[in-house]
C-alpha cells in the first residue's frame, strides 16, 4: 500500500508558466515544511520534440494527435512505474506537471470524441490498471488561466497558431472544467492580474488539506 501523495498540476495550452510557477512554489514551500518532495516529468510529446526525441525516435510528433496520445501513454507508464510508484512507497510527495487530462484534452480538441470511453481506458492502462497497481492522483490542481490570456501567450508570444483562435482555448477550458471532478480536482483562479504569492498560498492550502 502506498503511503505518499501524488499531486498533478494541470492547465490549458498557454498556461504553462502558471503551472510551472505553481509547482516551483509548492515544491519550495513543502520542502521548507520538511516534506520529502519529488517532481516527475509530464508525458508531453511536444517537450520530447524540443529535446530532440523526434530525431532519435523518428516519431511524427505533433502531426497526428492519435500517435501522440499513444506515445504519451507509454511514457506515462514508464514514469509512473519507475519514478512515481517508488517515491509514493517511500512516503514522498510527488508533483507532476500535467498528465492524463492533458493527453485526453488534446485528442478531444482534435475531434476524436466518438470512442472517448476507449481512450479513457487506454489512459487507465498507462497508469497501471491491467497490472493491478493503477496510480491515481490524490489531488489535481487546475490552474485556471483565462482563455484570452492563454491565447495571447501562445499566438502572440510563441507565434503558434491554432485554426480555432480564441474559441479553441475557450473550448479546451470548458473540457478541463468538466474533466477535473473525475480526478479529485480543484480549480485555482490564475489570471495575470492575481499576485503570484496569493496563488501560491491557495495552492499550498489545498495540498495541506490532503497531507
Amino acid at each position: 500500500m502506498r503511503k505518499g501523495k501524488f499531486i498533478v498540476v494541470e492547465g490549458i495550452n498557454g498556461s504553462g508558466q502558471s503551472v510551472k510557477a505553481a509547482i516551483v512554489g509548492l515544491h519550495k514551500a513543502l520542502v521548507e515544511q520538511r516534506y520529502d518532495v519529488v517532481e516527475c516529468a509530464n508525458p508531453d510529446s511536444g517537450r520530447v520534440q524540443e529535446l530532440g526525441g523526434a530525431t532519435m525516435l523518428n516519431w511524427p510528433f505533433g502531426k497526428t494527435p492519435r500517435a501522440d496520445f499513444l506515445f504519451e501513454g507509454a511514457v506515462r507508464c514508464e514514469i509512473f512505474k519507475n519514478v512515481v510508484e517508488p517515491a509514493l512507497q517511500q512516503d514522498k510527495i510527488v508533483l507532476c506537471k500535467q498528465s492524463s487530462i492533458s493527453s485526453l484534452a488534446n485528442v478531444w480538441m482534435s475531434g476524436y470524441t466518438k470512442h472517448f470511453d476507449v481512450l479513457r481506458h487506454l489512459d487507465k492502462i498507462s497508469r497501471g490498471f491491467l497490472f493491478e497497481d493503477e496510480i491515481y492522483p490524490d489531488l489535481t490542481i487546475f490552474m485556471d488561466v483565462p482563455a484570452n490570456e492563454a491565447c495571447e501567450r501562445i499566438e502572440e508570444v510563441l507565434q503558434i497558431h491554432h485554426e480555432g483562435g480564441l474559441e479553441f482555448y475557450e473550448q479546451m477550458r470548458e473540457f478541463y472544467l468538466k474533466e477535473i471532478p473525475r480526478w479529485h480536482g480543484v480549480r485555482v483562479d490564475a489570471p495575470a492580474s492575481r499576485h503570484p504569492d496569493e496563488i501560491n498560498a491557495e495552492v499550498l492550502a489545498l495540498v495541506k488539506q490532503i497531507l
